[in-house]
């Protein structure tokens, strides 16, 4: 048990740390009320038979016959209050540093502004205030016995204790006779309504440290003994007390008259084990540490456990932990702490006199939960990614303790493609245990962007102190991007297909770099058999799905459409037409007649341009053909490349026989103005792909492919100059095993 004032505002681990138990005498009467009176809270109603519900506490401060003194602090303020047990009620008591109570229902504090000592009496709700005047400058309240007030001097040289109680005669402020007169105390406690257990230092320094019995009726000193103690507990028969790396035990009766014992001899785990408290419960000692709930390390010590002192090995684990115990005037404890199983809460501990060992019963719940609780989720139900690297999205989850070493892990149902984050005391670290992720929306795997639709998050996440199991929640939510051009993942990023000599079918991921650059974040297999097909062809959202489609010719002339699922793969191909054998050239996946729907060109081999217009159906996917013009022939490559120069229309390039590019703007209409020539040299490229926005500035691109490499034209949106210069990609290092890229 512990009876150290705590400190207003300070921080709130010092000050639970500092705010120790007191046990005081019985109730007495009291006289008409002087300071305000405390609010009273009515607790959430409960059945007679069950615990009480109270607000939060962080510790018990002391216990009367009817009710119990805790402390809660917010934000390092102390908040007091009392628990009547009877009427199953909770007062808050008006804001003071400190609070002292013990085996009575009176409950005493000092007015900061008057010095004055106040004591009210928490039998009664509402009950009245009496006040003693603070008569001798210079005392600290230390502790209370019944109605007197022990009160600790020191002017620098000489020291002491006094008894300070109600009334104005000689009795009412006495000095505590047998104690050494460089007495400095820094406890007190109640033992019983008579006397109390008082520790003090005295001689010179380094001083030595010393436990006192006084009794209140003659203000004598009954008995002492030396100990350096950290914190001690005592009944009529006996003490318990640790010191140094001990837990130790002795019988009363005079003067250092019993030896001390040895119950236990604490591990060192890098502890100062001056944060222990202890109890005793007939011939049991209870000892816990009393931060390890709120502390990041695990220990043997967070635990709260009884040892016998008559058999040391005899031990009995009370609860999962506790903050702080105080002595009830029938002989129990009364300990702030929990259970995984029960919750937070106020437990009783009692000698079962069936087995002689004690047990400890739930007294009053605060509602929370001792295992670690996830508390509150922050994630929206739909989140809007936009384009990558455009914004994040923010989510953000509450637990109920901040110590702990955890991840959360976002997956994408369709693929399983996960985004994973740390979160512990150095990375995305939890404030009064909330945490929040900004997701860029990116995953894990080569830095890819995470694709549209359903996606799960799972938390798991281990308490640093091992105080209860780990912790497992999930949830759902969506993520909603606008698909490209080529953007066969959903990711709004673009996506160049690729078939290689065998005949299987590739797809490379794509991604933009800080600088610009426009890299691969993978190579994945869509399929093989691919090789039974002359030419393919990515041509956009075709048949009006959310996902970019790819049409196939096969030897026959048969053309298939192969409707894109949107992660990456493709739906069972399905049949659009024979005679297609008739075109040299295909291409697709520009918007040419502003419908919003993707359409197809087609130069035949007498070199007549074909338009075929998208129908966004799957069994149609075009309306008849409308021809565009002749003179085609002269190309050996068309590509559609979107809204290339600025103009709402879907644009075109065309590569002639000598290497020259050459651009035609679409007039919306389906058909071509002017060409412009872009410039020579393009002859190196075995393929030209309409690849879309691929670097994200908002303006559509080229990739070409060729035997030396692959570079990225970014677009500039005018006509004159509709390309920069090119950049080198990795995409495709070396095009030799690929005959088609798409």
């Amino acid at each position: 048990m512990q009876n150290r004032p705590s400190v207003r505002r300070r921080h709130l681990a010092t000050a639970v740390t500092a705010v120790l138990a007191i046990t005081a005498g019985t109730a007495l009467a009291t006289t008409p009320a002087t300071a305000a009176a405390p609010l009273a809270v009515q607790a959430p109603a409960a059945p007679l038979d069950a615990a009480i519900n109270i607000p939060q506490a962080h510790r018990i401060l002391g216990s009367g016959p009817s009710g119990f003194l805790t402390v809660e602090f917010r934000d390092g303020v102390p908040v007091h209050r009392w628990t009547s047990t009877v009427t199953r009620t909770t007062t808050t008591l008006p804001e003071q540093d400190d609070y002292f109570a013990g085996h009575s229902d009176t409950v005493v504090s000092q007015d900061p502004a008057t010095g004055r000592y106040q004591l009210r009496d928490m039998s009664v709700p509402g009950g009245s205030t009496a006040v003693i005047e603070r008569s001798t400058p210079g005392t600290r309240l230390r502790g209370v016995v019944g109605r007197t007030l022990l009160l600790s001097t020191f002017d620098g040289t000489k020291g002491g204790l006094r008894l300070k109680s109600e009334g104005t005669d000689a009795d009412s402020d006495r000095a505590v006779t047998d104690l050494p007169a460089d007495t400095r105390v820094d406890w007190a406690e109640a033992v019983s309504p008579t006397t109390a257990l008082v520790r003090y230092d005295a001689g010179p320094y380094p001083w030595t440290s010393h436990l006192a019995v006084v009794d209140i009726t003659t203000a004598r000193v009954v008995e002492t003994r030396r100990t350096s103690a950290y914190d001690t507990a005592a009944d009529a028969s006996s003490f318990a007390w640790v010191q140094g790396a001990k837990l130790r035990f002795a019988a009363r009766g005079g003067a250092e008259a019993a030896p001390a014992k040895d119950l236990v001899t604490l591990v060192d785990e890098g502890w100062n084990f001056a944060s222990m408290h202890v109890g005793l419960v007939g011939p049991w000692v209870t000892y816990a540490l009393r931060i390890g709930y709120e502390d990041d390390r695990r220990s043997r010590y967070n635990p709260l456990t009884a040892v016998d002192s008559r058999n040391p090995a005899s031990k009995v684990t009370l609860l999962d932990h506790a903050t702080s115990t105080v002595s009830a005037a029938d002989g129990t404890l009364l300990v702030r702490g929990g259970t995984v199983a029960q919750g937070e809460g106020i437990y009783r501990i009692a000698v079962n006199p069936a087995t002689g060992k004690p047990a400890a019963t739930l007294v009053a719940r605060t509602g929370e939960s001792t295992a670690l609780a996830l508390l509150k989720t922050e994630v929206p139900s739909s989140v809007d990614l936009g384009a990558p690297n455009s914004r994040s999205a923010v989510l953000s989850w509450t637990l109920s303790r901040s110590a702990v070493e955890g991840k959360v892990t976002l997956r994408h149902k369709a693929t399983g493609v996960t985004a994973s984050f740390t979160v512990n005391s150095y990375v995305n670290p939890p404030e009064d245990g909330k945490f929040t992720i900004g997701w860029n929306g990116t995953i894990d795997e080569y830095g890819g962007y995470a694709p549209a639709g359903d996606y799960t998050w799972e938390l798991n996440a281990t308490p640093d102190n091992g105080i209860g199991p780990a912790l497992k929640k999930t949830g759902a939510f969506k993520v909603v991007r606008k698909a490209g051009l080529h953007d066969f993942t959903s990711n709004s990023s673009p996506d160049i297909l690729a078939r290689d000599t065998s005949g299987k079918l590739w797809r490379d991921d794509t991604a933009t770099s800080d600088a610009g650059d426009v890299t691969s974040t993978g190579r994945y297999a869509v399929g093989p058999g691919w090789q039974i097909y002359n030419r393919l062809e990515a041509v956009g959202n075709l048949a009006g799905s959310a996902a970019p489609d790819v049409v196939a010719r096969d030897a026959s002339g048969v053309l298939w459409l192969y409707q894109g699922n949107g992660n990456g793969g493709f739906a069972t191909r399905a049949r659009i037409g024979s005679g297609w054998n008739a075109y040299t050239k295909l291409t697709g996946g520009s918007d040419l007649n502003g419908d919003g729907r993707s359409d197809l060109l087609a130069t035949d081999t007498t070199g007549v341009l074909w338009f075929y217009k998208g129908t966004g159906s799957t069994t149609a996917p075009f309306a008849g053909r409308v021809r565009v013009g002749g003179g085609w022939g002269a190309y050996n490559q068309i590509t559609s490349v979107g809204n290339l120069a600025g103009t709402a229309a879907g644009d075109l390039v065309a590569r002639d026989t000598a290497g020259v590019l050459w651009l035609y703007q679409g007039d919306g209409r389906g058909k071509f103005t002017t060409r412009v020539r872009v410039g020579g040299g393009w002859g190196e490229y075995t393929d030209l792909v309409g690849i879309g926005d691929a670097d994200h500035d908002g303006r559509a691109d080229l990739y070409a492919a060729g035997p030396y490499g692959s570079r990225l034209y970014s677009g500039t949106g005018t006509a004159a100059r509709p390309f920069k210069a090119g950049v080198a990609t990795d995409i495709h290092s070396g095009s030799a095993r690929f005959n088609s890229v798409f």
